[in-house]
């Protein structure tokens, strides 16, 4: 779908002076003043160039795919566009704050939902081996991290540097908040159906995997778990 859009936006801006980039990408002032709403979801198909939709789809479709196998499609749309709209929503925030509700900058492809999908991987596959700037070996849990600080450092001291960082921020941070909730949710009705007093931990997280992990989850196992203090919490 993100292709084909390009493929229109491309034809259409070009040969047709159909200016869909202006009219579907995220700009705040259209946003305030027209309230053209509708591009807090269009931004996402909408891309700069060829390079720009070609990194955003590879790593869609190196961890998108993984992912989608795991949860299956219905949650990986939900989550996927959960991401996308947050960084919208992050982005015309920060935008508004610093340069008020005029601001004509528009911000435009779906970089914010995949980061919120490298969160999910760098949670799920945290062991996993991934090459930081293509060069440097490290675990997926500490690549995830360091995009994170790298995006909140842009945010907060290059907000002007043309990258909409701070909407790679939100995908991030809403895609973690929404695992984590979703987890939470989930050890609740479990243990509500025991009557066992629920306690949360971080490693819960891995249980939004699918619902078979669920289902294998022994609550008195839990327990035994939380006994062992050198055990690691995070997974």
């Amino acid at each position: 779908m993100t292709i084909g859009a390009f493929l229109v936006q491309l034809i259409g801006d070009t040969f047709l002076g159909t200016h869909l980039l202006e009219t579907l990408s995220l700009t705040p002032y259209l946003i305030f003043e027209k309230h053209y709403f509708w591009q807090f979801v269009t931004y996402m198909f909408m891309h700069a160039d060829l390079f720009h939709i070609l990194f955003n789809m590879l790593i869609l479709w190196m961890i998108g795919s993984e992912l989608e196998g795991q949860w299956g499609t219905k949650f990986f749309l939900k989550y996927y566009f959960v991401c996308g709209l947050s960084a919208g929503v992050f982005y015309l925030a920060v935008q508004s704050f610093l340069h008020g509700s005029a601001n004509m900058v528009p911000m435009l492809g779906s970089s914010g939902a995949v980061y919120g999908l490298l969160v999910a991987y760098g949670i799920i596959y945290s062991e996993r081996m991934m090459l930081f700037m293509m060069v440097f070996p490290m675990k997926a849990k500490h690549f995830v991290m360091i995009l994170a600080a790298i995006e909140f450092i842009s945010t907060v001291f290059y907000s002007r540097a043309g990258v909409a960082n701070a909407a790679h921020l939100g995908g991030m941070v809403v895609g973690f908040a929404y695992l984590f909730l979703n987890a939470w949710l989930r050890i609740r009705a479990k243990r509500k159906k025991t009557g066992k007093k629920q306690r949360m931990r971080r490693s819960h997280l891995r249980l939004v995997v699918n619902n078979e992990v669920l289902k294998e989850f022994d609550d008195d196992d839990d327990e035994d778990e939380d006994s062992d203090p050198g055990r690691p919490t995070f997974h």
